[in-house]
């Protein structure tokens, strides 16, 4: 692999990580959206806005996150089965645990000593406050489903590792029939229950499959323009923004037409976010920003939620939220506040405490300046 395309994946990753913070500040009821959402609010323009950004263009980061873990896994060095098991147990299971406890004693800080009263004292932050916790609850918050509500995606990136021989033995023997599988497992899922982690499945293939077969991943389809991709993007994108907000009586029930409209945009906006870009990304690599702040990005994935939550749910308790055109500059800043504050945690850890750096990121987050020059030299 070469250095300019690490580089890429890394800025790429980034860029993913932030957008993430937008789609976790999502501010309307029903708070936790979907593929389906629709707006429960009343129809307005600010509405709109959060919409289209953290339910149609920020969204293409989860598939391009499998499609280059894919990728990844196919370009790592053949190793024992076990010896693969413990590595990825370093590097995905053991920060899964300690950030769980981390999110945990951020509730257990929030709750006590910045909202505090009564109400909260009995049902906490998350339905039940920390104070009545069993022994249940906590092995339940840390290993089950943990405040920090984003570790679900190292779960599946360690069970996608664990599958790796099966899929190995796929993608060499059926690659067809199994794209074809896991196709419908990706477009339907969403009909069953609701979940939006279908797409490890065939992002996840596909990015093993790019590498497993030696792909160029720099050079776009020639019969593509990642331009016209781009455009069809955000038109796609605009639409479900509206019909996710403003009712529209000819077209029924929207559920449906969001659902698959969703899907068209996320493969789509992958191929149009990869390839659209290439000159920017080569000014970004160049920049002495990229050497300094980009591999940050594990420390923002790891702990905006639920902080950015949290305050989220304070300003709400303290009446911000209602105060006219406050709600969308609260969207727009929020994230703008987190994302240095994560990046300065990363580097705040990484100099004075790199032995737990090293432990909670799983080996993340080592700079290799030369290799970086060697890229920047290269543009």
């Amino acid at each position: 692999m070469s250095p300019f395309l690490k580089s890429k994946i890394n800025l790429y990753y980034f860029i993913s990580m932030a957008a993430l913070l937008f789609v976790h500040n999502y501010g309307y009821s029903p708070f936790v959206i979907k593929p389906s959402t629709r707006s429960e609010e009343l129809t307005t323009i600010t509405v709109f806005i959060e919409l289209l950004f953290s339910n149609s263009l920020l969204r293409f980061r989860m598939g391009l996150l499998m499609a280059v873990s894919g990728y990844l896994m196919a370009n790592s060095k053949v190793i024992p089965y076990k010896e693969l098991i413990v590595k990825k147990t370093k590097t995905l299971l053991i920060p899964y645990v300690l950030i769980s406890i981390i999110g945990l004693v951020l509730t257990f800080i929030f709750e006590n000593a910045i909202f505090g009263w009564h109400n909260l004292q009995t049902k906490g932050m998350i339905g039940k406050s920390m104070w009545n916790f069993s022994l249940k609850d906590f092995a339940s918050y840390i290993f089950i489903k943990p405040v920090s509500f984003q570790l679900w995606y190292l779960k599946t990136i360690f069970m996608m590792a664990a599958l790796t021989p099966i899929i190995r033995y796929v993608l060499i023997k059926v690659p067809g029939p199994a794209f074809a599988i896991t196709f419908v497992i990706w477009m339907f899922t969403n009909y069953l229950d609701g979940e939006t982690r279908d797409r490890c499945f065939i992002f996840y293939g596909l990015g093993y499959y790019l590498r497993l077969y030696n792909k160029d991943v720099l050079k776009p389809i020639s019969w593509l323009s990642p331009y016209l991709a781009l455009g069809i993007f955000i038109a796609i994108s605009l639409f479900r923004a509206t019909i996710a907000t403003f009712p529209i009586s000819f077209i029924g029930d929207t559920k449906y037409i969001l659902t698959i409209t969703f899907k068209i945009d996320e493969i789509i906006s992958l191929y149009a976010v990869w390839f659209c870009f290439q000159g920017l990304v080569k000014k970004i690599i160049a920049n002495p920003f990229y050497l300094k702040y980009c591999n940050c990005s594990f420390f923002i994935y790891a702990f905006h939620a639920p902080l950015i939550n949290y305050i989220s749910q304070y300003l709400r308790w303290l009446g911000w939220y209602e105060i006219t055109g406050v709600h969308l500059l609260l969207y727009l800043l929020l994230p703008a506040f987190v994302l240095p504050l994560m990046m300065l945690l990363d580097l705040e850890v990484k100099k004075y405490f790199p032995r737990f750096f090293m432990l909670i990121s799983g080996g993340r987050g080592n700079f290799k300046k030369k290799e970086t020059q060697t890229v920047q030299a290269a543009i």
